[in-house]
């Protein structure tokens, strides 16, 4: 016979109103809620029998009412400069990916939000998989708690960026829900300004994600002309330049934020001078920066790193258009970091014995 499903919930789906919910429906009064969620996040507990604060009798009924599961990296990889590439077996079977980095005082996490992607970008190793399914919110801040415990308190983790497997406004009611929890004051905790939502141009949930949560947006862009975007991000063909910057240009900023452009260079493609000139016109009146990033090669992949020259020359047309443009450095180009690529091998190899990293 089929195992009986589990129906309980899972305590890192639920929003802190649904903790209370959930702790209010077993007799229990407001102040259990910080607790308990004290334990889900800053605590990272693996099991509400690690909850002491809690009496024996509360973890019983509670873990009678919930459950909590733990994501646990199965395979790890490390670059010579530290990168760290992490796998997930969920519990479906299906793999996902994060990638640690490290900084000089700190580390950054790059999170996926979906197993796979729809949006068949064309430099994205991901977009050859397709898309598999959503992650849960519990999926989501688990790839976050797993690396928090891999860091120290001399470089923790402070810093991250959406811009891992899947477009995460494809999963937005999932993913506010896990950001609720990574800045919330019972959460993580973690600085507004150093969490970051990278999409690919979503124009219709863009107002939606303004205003469910204050983390910064990115918005890869790819090209500032419409023919070779379309080609590059086929999202482009629902929602074209004008559409996208018209509500970049309506999204809720605070005074001091500005929206990150990122501009994968892809060498002979996107990478030219008169491009580059393209690209601050467009930038032209809305707050942002652009972040310039070169193509990190992956296994099948039909475009090149740009020429060092050509990015140095790409980078001066925008800064003497006023533009400010910064070179973010590829990292762990030897373990495959690039999204998507150990998720895809793993998945073409099939689901392997486990193996702790």
């Amino acid at each position: 016979m089929p195992p009986t499903p589990d129906n309980r919930p899972e305590l890192r789906d639920l929003t802190t109103a649904q903790v209370q919910e959930l702790l209010a429906s077993l007799g229990e009064r407001p102040f259990r809620v910080r607790q308990v969620l004290a334990w889900l996040y800053r605590q990272g507990a693996r099991d509400i029998a690690e909850m002491t604060d809690l009496s024996r009798d509360l973890r019983r009924r509670l873990a009678a009412a919930a459950r909590l599961t733990d994501l646990t990296p199965t395979q790890a990889q490390t670059a010579a400069d530290g990168t760290r590439k992490l796998l997930f077996r969920l519990a479906d079977g299906q793999a996902v990916e994060s990638v640690l980095i490290p900084e000089e005082e700190h580390h950054t996490l790059c999170v996926s939000s979906q197993v796979g992607c729809r949006m068949g970008c064309a430099f994205c190793a991901t977009g050859a998989l397709g898309l598999s399914r959503n992650l849960s919110p519990a999926e989501i801040t688990g790839q976050v708690l797993a690396a928090r415990r891999l860091v120290d308190e001399a470089r923790p983790l402070t810093n991250l960026v959406f811009m891992g497997m899947g477009e995460p406004l494809d999963n937005l009611d999932n993913l506010l829900v896990a950001l609720e929890h990574i800045l919330g004051e019972h959460g993580l905790q973690m600085s507004q300004r150093r969490v970051t939502v990278s999409t690919a141009g979503r124009v219709d949930r863009l107002a939606a994600l303004g205003r469910g949560t204050p983390a910064a947006l990115a918005v890869s862009l790819g090209a500032a002309d419409d023919e070779l975007r379309s080609r590059l991000m086929p999202i482009n063909r629902r929602w074209n330049l004008a559409a996208l910057k018209k509500a970049l240009m309506a999204y809720p900023l605070k005074p001091t934020r500005r929206i990150t452009i990122e501009y994968v260079l892809l060498g002979g493609v996107n990478d030219r001078p008169e491009q580059a000139a393209q690209l601050a016109s467009w930038c032209r009146g809305l707050k942002c920066k652009v972040n310039l990033i070169a193509f990190n090669p992956h296994p099948g992949a039909a475009f090149a790193p740009p020429e060092p020259a050509a990015v140095q020359a790409f980078q001066e047309v925008l800064a003497a258009r006023h533009v400010t443009a910064l070179l973010r450095k590829s990292r762990g180009a030897e373990i495959a970091a690039a999204c998507g690529q150990l998720a895809a091998q793993d998945l073409k190899a099939g689901p392997p014995a486990e193996s702790a990293p």
